[in-house]
């Protein structure tokens, strides 16, 4: 008897320790580097890292005017202001079906990476067209209120049927973007057509160097990282 209650609290210690470890993100975003988790992003990550194992696109935003340029196009009278590091996944070919994860509660299948001229990171978006049920984004939406809930939280409407969520603390913003409703996406294949439900849901983090230092007035009409405010808001 003694033996056998010995050996279960052997067992129920290492449950203990395994499920109290930290697990630490993959170094490299690739097809066969495992899921990486956007909820523990850290923005000291190197994006040298990150990219290496993978197709990458890489695009700047020079000079006074915030032009943004693909790598290819910048010269050297360019002054770069930021950079886009965008994750390829055509059709899912190259990362994956729904590569990264936010804490296992959503999944998204493109990621864009913005750093400052010195590749610190400094915000991330990770998008998807959702083939799922609309319970199942709104779901996430609680469980971001519920993980955030120090922070202050705003709600706005937006044309085209979107809603942004925002919250914000000193030294972060989250902002989710999402479609009011089920969107439909129709294929056409071998003459057929086909319809799947796509609805759009854009999560975006800005780390504290984003806030200090008036990035938000470079990408205010940046498609990929502005940071939405009364301008952009419908009015009620």
């Amino acid at each position: 008897m003694k033996i056998k209650l010995f050996t279960t609290s052997v067992i129920l210690l290492l449950i203990t320790f395994y499920s109290c470890q930290k697990i630490e993100n993959p170094k490299n975003i690739c097809k066969d580097c495992g899921s990486f988790d956007l909820s523990k992003i850290t923005f000291t990550e190197k994006i040298s890292d990150l990219t290496a194992k993978t197709e990458v696109w890489k695009s700047a935003i020079v000079n006074d005017d915030n032009e943004l340029k693909s790598e290819e196009e910048v010269t050297k009278k360019d002054v770069a202001k930021l950079y886009k590091y965008s994750f390829a996944n055509a059709q899912n070919l190259i990362l994956g079906s729904k590569p990264f994860t936010y804490n296992g509660h959503f999944d998204f299948n493109s990621l864009q990476i913005l750093t400052d001229p010195k590749n610190k990171i400094i915000a991330f978006n990770a998008t998807i067209f959702y083939d799922g049920k609309m319970e199942d984004i709104n779901d996430f939406v609680e469980y971001l209120k519920k993980e955030n809930k120090s922070m202050k939280m705003t709600k706005n409407g937006m044309l085209g049927d979107l809603t942004v969520y925002q919250w914000f603390s000193d030294d972060r913003i989250i902002q989710l973007v999402k479609d009011d409703k089920e969107g439909v996406e129709e294929t056409m294949i071998d003459g057929k057509t086909t319809k799947q439900k796509s609805t759009y849901v854009k999560l975006t983090i800005y780390d504290s160097s984003f806030l200090k230092n008036a990035i938000n007035t470079i990408v205010d009409r940046d498609i990929d990282f502005a940071l939405y405010h009364d301008s952009h808001f419908i009015k009620n």
